[in-house]
């Protein structure tokens, strides 16, 4: 079984983080939540790979990123039966930015014939 180092760990969580949009406190609590022991000022040293952590705490770190990416809205496509549901669509942008439904329809609006622009 092949490990990853403790630098790509560290590089992975805070890519994730950030395209995830997650800021350290954030980041931090759930990580002390999750029993984490290491101040906040620990967690931003590491993300910055500016110290270490141990291997317990790396992987309590990436636990929590991923459990706050994992409760974030997704987009999801509403069903003819269930209108309701594309209200809380959301759609990325180029930028893996999530737009809101105002903003897509504010471009939708702008590409002139009413259906958007599709890919």
């Amino acid at each position: 079984m092949s490990s990853l180092s403790p630098e790509l760990q560290r590089l992975r969580t805070l890519q994730a983080m950030r395209a995830a949009g997650l800021n350290l406190s954030i980041v931090w609590m759930r990580y002390f939540q999750l029993s984490g022991d290491a101040d906040e000022l620990d967690i931003d040293a590491y993300l910055n790979g500016l110290t270490y952590l141990t291997l317990l705490d790396r992987d309590l770190v990436a636990h929590a990123v991923n459990e706050l990416i994992n409760e974030q809205p997704r987009p999801a496509a509403p069903y003819s039966t269930n209108p309701d549901n594309a209200d809380n669509w959301k759609e990325l942008d180029g930028f893996g930015v999530l737009r809101s439904p105002e903003a897509l329809t504010e471009s939708d609006e702008r590409d002139g014939d009413g259906r958007g622009q599709c890919g």
